[in-house]
């Protein structure tokens, strides 16, 4: 293997990429002038194969190796691989091998074989396997300044170089280590050898002692373990005989509490109910106001409207039936005939045959006419019908403006309309009487805005989803403070109204309504209501607003209360409104087409009638001419008839006009009869509603009042029986409390596996159950059963108990010996410690054993391996030395253990102080040759080592490359050309431009 082409890409001087390409197989030579970057290309190599530091490349830092015009080097070393028989293992089907390695500013570096990434160590195991690893101060690579530190090496420094070149340097250097380790080793294994015999040992055999009496004591402590066991069986058994005695008593308690706790129960409850009822109900304004509905109803049953209504429309049959004498058209229309006669007859013309044509064209006419009549169809019309539907009639304006209408009462309104909200307090109640009213304003003031809410659930929603401030009165959460009922009969008795009892409202709202108005009573009389709030302790206003309040408060003057401008009922009616509207609209729409066939109706009706008109005018006209054209008549005579009969039509006209106009006032009248009957019987309707109303109330009052008196009838036993009831189940709750206490003491002192044992699977009754946990009493408690057991079972269990008890007492007065557990442990850890180290002691004396042997075996192959390098080189000295110095000769002798370097120049000297510097320079420089030749390398790197020679010397350095190295390749850097003459290839670096360059000139 050797090197067969260097590729320097940005490294030191190389600014541009430079190849040096078919180098030789084995002696290169690179020539060139001082600082033209010869030693360069040996760097590469070197730096390339990983083979020397940055130090050794004539660099402080890697920034150093890159050209200062680049950003990054490259090197890459061409490697000829055709011998397959030296190829480095894993490289055999390499005909070339392609090391690279580049390096940027930052100091980042990579390497590459055969263009793949690869590490250091791997490149390391390549150029080892090629023996190129480095050998300490000489190797392959032999630079300037090695001859000279070759020449002052001392006796030690020759003995350490034979080493070196024999292998065993670096050995001998790890040895020593190994050995100072081995003494160090030995002398803590002495200090632990110590410690044992003299701390440790005598420590562990007084615990050993102290373990023995510590186990006989626990024989003992078994045994009385044993006894305590069958102790605390006994004591078990008697236990549970004992719990289950209790538990049945328990039972029977329980049962028996239970029941008169439900009595107890039953009777508080119907106090209660009593206690809640209501105060009695004042009911004379109830009365008052249905007297007062019934007087309205009376008055508007004697108004009398009825007869009215049939006398007027009496009075219209007997208008409808006077009908005007004769027709007045008919009679205009017959003068103007006559008039036109009268007047053709003094201008002479004909006047029989106009009258005959004219009467020929209105029959013509009038045939006419009847045609059209007869084309019209005979539908009836029905006014009425389309009068109906046309009140149906809504245009979209009026639908858009209702819902806006609605949309901005709505807005108006301080809380959503929602599912569970029922509006303000003051929406949802009416003064019964308007006397009233300002008490109930005062009273309720701003709470009159609080919104009722079904639950507090809504509430919270409500008060969620609004944007102002809102106060809520959630039915669900309320509690309504109620007088008792003597109390409240009393202040009835002196004036005073509850004012809940002057309202009228849903009962729904009845909790909220009590919650605002249920502490209140209204009087007339200021003085009964200011002595009635301080004696009482209630609150008490007067009808004109004064509030009298128990703490000392006193609230005078009319109230600024003013209603709000839209309300609930407001928005309900605009949403009735707008409902209605579009109900209309629908129904509207699906009557559309019945619409447009009563509108085609009504226009073919009216055509009807106009023709119908038209045939009468000309049915008179043809009357008149045929009268005419017939007789003889005396137009002048006729005429004067005529007019007379229009005299006495127009007066007849003016009455028939004047009965028209007398026949629509009555018309008018009926219909306003009509209206305020219908009035009259809607407000009847309205009165009927609040009698009956207002009669149940008085009902459920009267019920409610019954009930109140009979129920205090009865409150007088019940709370006798109370206190017997109480009485009974505090002695009954102290006895269970006391049984229950013993049961979970003695349950205390039993395992939880007997626990299971003597529970048992039937449960007690629901009733006993719930009254346990009533009173935090366990219910599984109450699962244990009897445990049965004989008197002579039970004295013989005791009588076992007394002996075993003295047995114990016995055992327990027995001398005892204690052992810290945590000594007991320690022992026993630390036999095993103790017992390993004495075992590792053991090991590392026989590792010590087998280091040594095996340090003499390898000092016996290390020394023949000396002996034999020594042998080598002095061999191959004196020989090379002849290639300079004819009849020379050179050795190294060992005298007292050190080596010294003899030379024969005519004949031996002493020193090599006797020799001069050139003749010392060619004995380090065979020096050197004799050791490389030792184990030879795949190609060798001489950097300028003829510096120190004549060129006289420089062709034996050529002859012995030659001669001596046949298989392996030199890449030589030398100025003399004595020493590049003799080389294969010469390359020569030169200057170009201020870059280096290198080209081949041999």
């Amino acid at each position: 293997m050797f090197i067969r082409e260097i590729v320097l890409d940005g490294f030191k001087c190389y600014e541009e990429k430079v190849v040096v390409a078919n180098l030789d197989r084995s002696f290169n030579a690179i020539t060139g002038m001082n600082g033209s970057g010869k030693s360069n290309v040996l760097d590469g190599i070197l730096f390339a194969l990983g083979l020397e530091s940055t130090k050794a490349l004539r660099a402080n830092n890697t920034r150093e190796l890159i050209n200062a015009h680049r950003k990054e080097c490259r090197v890459s070393v061409v490697m000829c691989n055709r011998e397959k028989a030296r190829s480095p293992p894993g490289y055999e089907h390499h005909d070339e091998i392609c090391v690279s390695r580049t390096i940027d500013l930052e100091g980042r570096t990579k390497c590459y074989i055969n263009n793949h990434l690869c590490s250091f160590s791997t490149l390391g195991k390549l150029c080892a396997s090629m023996g190129l690893v480095s050998r300490g101060s000489l190797s392959s690579v032999v630079m300037q300044g090695h001859i000279t530190k070759v020449l002052s090496m001392k006796s030690s420094d020759l003995r350490g170089l034979v080493e070196e070149t024999a292998g065993t340097w670096s050995y001998e250097r790890e040895k020593e280590k190994a050995m100072a380790m081995i003494e160090r080793k030995e002398e803590k294994l002495k200090e632990v050898r110590e410690m044992l015999r003299r701390r440790i040992s005598p420590f562990y055999d007084k615990l050993r002692e102290e373990r023995t009496r510590f186990l006989e004591t626990r024989d003992l402590d078994e045994k009385r373990r044993v006894l305590i066991e069958r102790e605390r069986e006994i004591k078990r058994k008697l236990l549970l005989h004992e719990i289950g005695e209790d538990v049945n008593v328990l039972n029977r308690c329980l049962e028996s509490y239970g029941a008169e706790m439900k009595s107890l129960e039953s009777v508080e409850k119907r106090i209660s109910e009593i206690c809640g009822m209501k105060e009695e109900v004042d009911v004379v304004w109830i009365k008052a106001s249905i007297d007062g509905e019934r007087e309205k109803l009376e008055e508007m049953r004697s108004r009398g409207l009825e007869q009215r209504l049939k006398m007027k429309k009496e009075e219209l049959r007997m208008m409808g039936d006077a009908r005007p004498m004769m027709e007045l058209s008919k009679l205009l229309e017959k003068e103007r005939m006559l008039v036109e006669s009268l007047r053709n007859m003094d201008s002479g013309e004909n006047d029989v045959l106009r009258k005959a044509e004219e009467l020929a064209a209105l029959k013509f006419q009038r045939s006419r006419v009847e045609f059209e009549l007869s084309s019209i169809s005979a539908e009836t019309f029905s006014q009425e019908r389309l009068d109906e539907i046309e009140r149906l009639r809504v245009s979209e304006e009026e639908i858009e403006e209702a819902r806006k209408r609605a949309r901005t009462l709505r807005s108006k309104i301080n809380y959503p309309f929602m599912e569970g909200v029922l509006g303000t307090v003051e929406e949802n109640i009416e003064v019964c009487d308007k006397k009233y009213l300002e008490a109930v304003h005062t009273v309720m003031g701003s709470r009159g805005k609080y919104v009722i809410t079904c639950d507090e659930k809504v509430g919270g929603l409500l008060l969620s989803t609004v944007e102002r401030n809102v106060s809520v009165i959630p039915l669900s959460k309320i509690r309504v403070f109620r007088l008792s009922p003597g109390v409240a009969k009393e202040i009835r008795s002196k004036g005073g109204m509850n004012m809940v009892d002057l309202l009228r409202f849903d009962g729904s709202v009845r909790k909220a309504v009590e919650f605002v108005f249920g502490n209140f009573f209204v009087f007339e009389s200021k003085e009964i209501a200011r002595r009635v709030c301080f004696e009482h302790k209630v609150m008490c206003v007067t009808v004109d607003g004064t509030v009298y309040d128990p703490k000392g408060t006193l609230t005078g003057g009319k109230s600024s209360f003013r209603a709000d401008a839209v309300g609930r009922k407001d928005v309900e009616d605009a949403e009735r409104l707008l409902e209605s509207l579009e109900s209309n609209k629908r129904k509207f729409d699906l009557l559309r087409q019945e619409y447009t066939n009563l509108l085609r109706g009504r226009a073919l009706d009216e055509k009807r009638k106009r023709l119908q008109e038209e045939r009468r005018s000309l049915d008179t006209r043809i009357s008149i001419l045929s009268g005419l054209c017939e007789s003889g008549m005396n137009i002048k005579e006729e005429l004067r008839a005529v007019r007379e009969k229009m005299v006495e039509g127009m007066r007849e006209k003016n009455e028939t006009d004047a009965f028209a106009e007398r026949k629509r006032r009555v018309e008018d009248q009926i219909k306003e009869i009509e209206e305020k009957i219908r009035r009259n019987e809607e407000e009847a309707r309205e009165c009927e509603k609040r009698i009956l109303s207002y009669q149940r109330i008085l009902g459920e009052h009267d019920v409610e009042n019954d009930a109140r008196r009979m129920s205090e009838r009865e409150m007088g036993g019940l709370e006798l029986k109370q206190r017997d009831l109480i009485r009974s189940t505090g002695k009954l709750h102290g006895k269970i409390t006391k049984v229950y206490g013993d049961v979970e003491k003695k349950l205390k002192q039993v395992a939880d596996c007997d626990k299971m044992q003597v529970y048992g699977d039937a449960l007690p009754s629901e009733e006993i159950c719930s009254t346990a946990k009533s009173m935090g009493i366990d219910p599984r408690h109450l699962l244990i059963g009897r445990v049965e057991m004989f008197p002579e079972e039970k004295a013989a269990l005791r009588k076992e108990l007394e002996t075993v008890a003295g047995e114990i007492a016995r055992l327990g007065c027995a001398k005892r010996s204690t052992m810290d557990p945590a000594n007991f442990d320690l022992l026993e850890r630390n036999e095993l410690m103790i017992a390993e180290v004495k075992e590792k002691m053991e090991k590392l004396e026989k590792d010590r054993l087998a280091i040594v042997q095996s340090v003499s075996r390898f000092d016996d192959l290390g020394h023949r391996e000396n002996l034999k390098a020594f042998k080598h080189i002095n061999g191959r000295l004196g020989r090379f030395l002849r290639y300079f110095i004819p009849e020379s000769d050179a050795r190294i002798e060992e005298k007292n253990g050190e080596y010294v370097l003899r030379v024969k120049i005519g004949n031996w000297k002493e020193s090599l102080s006797e020799l001069s510097g050139g003749q010392r320079s060619l004995v380090a420089l065979c020096l050197i040759f004799s050791m490389l030749t030792y184990r030879p390398s795949s190609f060798y790197i001489f950097d300028e080592i003829d510096s120190a020679l004549d060129l006289s010397y420089t062709q034996g350095i050529g002859e012995i490359i030659r001669n001596e190295f046949g298989n392996a390749q030199f890449v030589v850097v030398s100025l003399k050309s004595g020493m590049f003459d003799n080389a294969n290839s010469i390359f020569k670096v030169y200057l170009q431009d201020g870059k280096s360059r290198i080209c081949r000139i041999k």
